[in-house]
């Protein structure tokens, strides 16, 4: 039965075993017990056995393999092969495996996402809170200390989530490097499963370089193409990787309106497009309007903005569909949080940039004591993982989920394969101010890219130099041990 007085049902999905009205423009699936609902943009393949179901969509890679053959294929692995075939996909997904017992996989950095919550003998599985919602009154959690945070002006203005977390009392997220038991709704770690190698930039590169030109061409084949640039590594790692369909890509920086265009993320990529003859626009971007955000916080539980604001119909329409390519994910590799020791739930608070506060230290102490035994016996750094749960998740895979709204946001980066040849580097050599392995790639793919530079502001220069006479470190322990981003009461 089609409900047409739910609210609006766009970029959604819901997986549940209770029995619903199904929104307007939608799409249903029977996956064992489960009814999935799912709004008409998302794409489904379904594996012909009926075991493997992807929400979204993906690349491989190593091969070719489109959507349906690469369900069909997952659909004959089972453990160890089948985390590392998904390992090799670089997308915007979810998987649901439907082998003995339900489990959901996601993307690397989660950026399709998956909230979970139980109530009375239903399970409800969908891609955000107020998804969830639609279908069941779930409450606020009554934790005092929570409830102070997701208040506070500090979370509202920048609503970044925290980890797995919610503000609804027993819903949760899948944060990346996990997987879903649905029968009993628990989250289990995936990634790492095996010990760290270390290699060279040489085979890093290696391997490396085929697996973007591979991701690419398959991208361009079913796309077009529009690719970020600023003055960051990110991108400039990303447009390295686009040399040979440079002449088939248009390259762009988004001009927000309360910056001036005189900033050197707006002069930076102009220039390099300008020299090397590349098709290159500034995009000005708009406030969103007060009727737009009312719609937008009626399908998403406390959004970011921006990401709405800069992905709304910003590129005409073409033959081949858009899709935008950042550099987001990439950042995994580049000791974002720096090389300090975290003692305890406090320190982590204060090594990922946020203000003082007993809920998240209490969340980010659990986090250690579940998870950096396990992190650091396969020999990877902790403040990697810290990052990439964290931050990744609940912004860059956030942001583009967001994004999605609108238009394909896509990184070639967003793979848990790529991200573990990147990390096999000696973290030397991913230094976040001066990523050398970032650098080498460049180097190896497009030469001259090198010759501009790098995030040349005031404040990089004074940490380069900082880095360059061995006293950062030490100033970002003392930042850590001794000094508060605020505090959250």
């Amino acid at each position: 039965m089609i409900d047409k007085r739910l609210k609006v049902f766009k970029n959604q999905y819901i997986l549940t075993d209770k029995k619903i009205n199904q929104p307007s423009l939608s799409n249903s699936y029977k996956i064992g017990s489960y009814n999935l609902v799912t709004s008409q943009e998302i794409q489904v393949f379904i594996s012909n056995n009926n075991i493997i179901t992807l929400i979204g969509y993906s690349f491989h890679c190593y091969n070719s393999k489109k959507e349906q053959e690469i369900v069909n294929h997952l659909s004959t692995l089972e453990n160890e092969e089948l985390l590392s075939e998904i390992d090799n996909l670089c997308g915007h997904f979810v998987i649901i495996s439907n082998r003995i017992k339900l489990k959901i996989y996601t993307d690397a950095c989660s950026s399709l996402k998956v909230f979970y919550a139980k109530s009375n003998k239903y399970t409800f599985i969908g891609s955000d809170p107020k998804t969830l919602c639609q279908f069941h009154n779930f409450t606020f959690d009554n934790d005092k200390e929570r409830n102070t945070f997701y208040q506070s002006k500090y979370f509202l203005n920048n609503s970044t989530k925290v980890g797995h977390h919610t503000r609804y009392k027993n819903m949760y997220q899948l944060v990346s490097n996990h997987c879903l038991s649905v029968y009993n709704l628990k989250s289990e770690r995936i990634f790492p499963r095996n010990i760290r190698k270390e290699f060279s930039m040489i085979d890093v590169s290696e391997k490396l370089i085929p697996i973007f030109k591979n991701i690419l061409n398959q991208i361009e084949k079913r796309h077009t193409i529009y690719t970020s640039i600023t003055a960051g590594y990110d991108s400039r790692l990303l447009m390295s990787a686009t040399k040979k369909l440079s002449k088939k890509i248009k390259y762009y920086t988004f001009k927000l309106p309360n910056k001036a265009e005189n900033i050197i993320d707006y002069i930076l990529p102009n220039k390099i497009c300008s020299d090397l003859n590349l098709d290159y626009s500034l995009v000005k971007i708009d406030y969103l309007k007060k009727e737009k955000i009312k719609e937008i916080k009626s399908i998403y539980d406390l959004p970011k903005l921006r990401p709405f604001q800069q992905y709304r119909n910003i590129f005409p329409k073409n033959k081949k569909p858009n899709i935008l390519l950042v550099g987001f994910v990439s950042e995994v590799a580049k000791n974002y949080l720096e090389k300090v020791k975290v003692r305890n739930g406090k320190d982590v608070v204060r090594a990922v940039h946020s203000p003082d506060n007993k809920y998240l230290e209490s969340y980010y102490q659990n986090w250690l004591d579940r998870n950096q035994h396990q992190i650091k016996k396969f020999g990877y750094e902790i403040l990697d993982f810290i990052h990439w749960e964290q931050d990744i998740t609940n912004f860059a895979g956030q942001n583009t989920y967001y994004a999605h709204h609108y238009v394909n946001l896509f990184s070639i980066f967003n793979s848990r394969e790529i991200l573990k040849i990147m990390l096999s580097v000696n973290p030397k050599l991913r230094d976040g101010k001066n990523t050398i392995l970032f650098k080498y790639l460049i180097e190896k793919m497009w030469p001259e890219l090198l010759n501009y530079p790098f995030n040349p502001t005031k404040k990089e220069k004074i940490i380069l130099f900082m880095k360059k006479i061995k006293i950062y470190s030490i100033y970002k322990s003392l930042q850590i041990y001794f000094y508060n981003h605020g505090e959250v009461k």
